[in-house]
C-alpha cells in the first residue's frame, strides 16, 4: 500500500500541468527499434553512482570527462535508477544530459520505467536512502519544512482533534516523519513535477532488434497487448495524481511481474514462448529480481536475468549486457565474456565470471555451493 503525504499543492493545478504534458508525450515515445548495431543493457542502479559510471566507462560509453562517447550505441537502462541508495538524482541528472548527447550522435538512451521510479512518484517513500533528502537541503529548508509540517498537523487534527492535546510531541513525531529534504524531493517527484515529468516521458518496456526490454516482466498468462498501449497506459499513471489500481503498481504488471524470473518452466514456457511470437522476437530481457551477482539466463535461453545487484545494497556486483552485430555477450567486472548458451554451458560461463569476482563474493559464494552440490559423494 503506497504511503500518502499532504500534497504539495491543489490537485487541479497539478491536473492542469500534467494532463497538457501527457498529452505531449504519449505519442513522441517511440517504442520499436530495428537495425541496432550495438546494444549494452544494464539492470537496477538503486542510487549508486559509482558503479554507474564504471557501466558506463566499462563499456566505453562516455569519455573522461562522462560526456557520450558511445557513437550510435543504445543504452538499455531497465529502471529501478532510484531507491536504497543516495546517489539517485545525481544518477538521474547525468541520464538526462546523456539522452541529449547520445541523440546527437545517433545513439539513443533508454531509460526504462520501473516500479521505484512509479512508487516515489505515486508517494510511496519508503526505500528512499536518507542520502537522498539529505542531498537536497538547502539553507530554506528548515523554513519549509516547518511551514510543512504546520500544515500537515492542521490537518491531521481535524480529522483527529485529540492530537492538539499535545502540540509539542506531535510537531517533534512530524519532524522525524518528515526530514530535512523531504519537501524538495516531493516538490521534485509528486505527479506534474521535474522527476515526475521526466519518468513520464520514458517507456515500460521497448523492443529492439529481436529482443524486449522491460524492468519486471510481461505476464504471458493475459491477454497480450501493443507495446504501445502498454507504454501509454503506465505514463498516464505516472503523469497524474493516481489514487487506484492500475498496471504501474500491479503485481502482474510489467513493473512487478516475477513470473519469468521465478515460475517453474512447466508453468511458464509454453505461454512465453507464444508472446515472444505475438512480439516477433526471440528473448526478453527483465531486471526488478536480482541474480546472484551474474548475469542468468532461465527457461531455454528465452528470459535474460540481467538485475545483477549493482548498488552497493546488494554488493556491489558488475555486470551488462552487451549485443554486437547480433552477438551476445556479458561484460563481467570489465572483461566481455561469451554469453552462456548452446556453444558456452552455463556451468562454464559461472566459473569464468565467478574467477573475475573479488575474494567472498556473493556469486564466488554462489558458485562454490552449486560445485558442492554436483561434488559426488565419498
Amino acid at each position: 500500500m503506497s504511503i500518502k503525504f499532504l500534497p504539495l499543492r491543489p490537485f487541479a493545478v497539478s491536473l492542469l500541468l500534467t494532463v497538457g504534458f501527457f498529452s505531449a508525450c504519449a505519442s513522441t515515445a517511440k517504442d520499436v527499434f530495428k537495425g541496432v548495431d550495438r546494444i549494452v543493457a544494464v539492470g537496477d542502479l538503486h542510487g549508486d553512482y559509482d558503479q554507474y559510471i564504471k557501466v558506463l566507462t566499462t563499456n566505453g560509453l562516455v569519455d573522461e570527462a562522462l560526456r557520450w562517447a558511445g557513437g550510435k550505441t543504445h543504452f538499455v537502462q531497465l529502471g529501478d535508477v532510484v531507491d536504497r541508495g543516495p546517489d539517485s538524482n545525481k544518477i538521474i541528472r547525468h541520464l538526462m544530459k546523456l539522452e541529449k548527447e547520445a541523440k546527437k550522435k545517433g545513439g539513443r538512451v533508454h531509460v526504462l520505467i520501473g516500479n521505484h521510479e512509479v512508487m516515489n512518484v505515486q508517494g510511496d517513500l519508503r526505500y528512499v536512502h536518507p542520502g537522498e533528502y539529505s542531498a537536497l537541503i538547502t539553507e530554506n529548508s528548515e523554513a519549509v519544512r516547518e511551514s510543512y509540517i504546520e500544515a500537515v498537523y492542521r490537518h491531521r487534527v481535524t480529522i483527529n482533534p485529540t492530537l492538539a492535546t499535545n502540540p509539542n510531541l506531535v510537531m517533534q513525531g512530524l519532524k522525524k516523519e518528515f526530514p530535512l529534504g523531504f519537501v524538495e524531493q516531493r516538490t521534485l517527484w509528486e505527479p506534474g513535477q521535474e522527476m515526475a515529468k521526466w519518468v513520464a516521458s520514458h517507456n515500460a518496456v521497448i523492443r529492439v532488434n529481436d529482443s524486449l526490454f522491460v524492468h519486471g516482466g510481461l505476464n504471458p498468462h493475459t491477454e497480450y497487448q501493443k507495446l504501445s498501449k502498454i507504454n501509454r497506459q503506465v505514463r498516464k499513471e505516472v503523469s497524474v495524481p493516481f489514487n487506484g489500481e492500475g498496471i504501474s503498481n500491479n503485481p502482474e504488471g510489467p513493473l512487478w511481474y516475477r513470473g519469468l524470473a521465478e515460475n517453474d518452466a512447466e508453468v511458464e514456457l509454453a505461454p512465453l514462448i507464444a508472446m515472444l511470437e505475438f512480439y516477433g522476437v526471440n528473448r526478453i530481457f527483465v531486471a526488478h529480481t536480482p541474480t546472484q551477482g551474474a548475469i542468468l539466463t532461465r527457461l531455454d535461453g528465452r528470459v535474460v536475468m540481467i538485475d545483477v545487484g549493482i548498488s552497493g545494497y546488494y554488493g556491489s556486483s558488475l555486470a551488462n549486457i552487451v549485443i554486437e552485430d547480433g552477438t551476445l555477450h556479458v561484460m563481467h567486472r570489465g572483461t566481455l565474456v561469451p554469453f552462456p548458451g548452446d556453444d558456452f554451458p552455463r556451468g562454464d560461463y559461472l566459473d569464468i565470471v565467478s574467477d573475475l569476482e573479488p575474494a567472498g563474493s556473493r556469486l564466488r559464494g554462489y558458485v562454490n555451493s552449486l560445485d558442492r552440490q554436483a561434488a559426488p559423494a565419498n
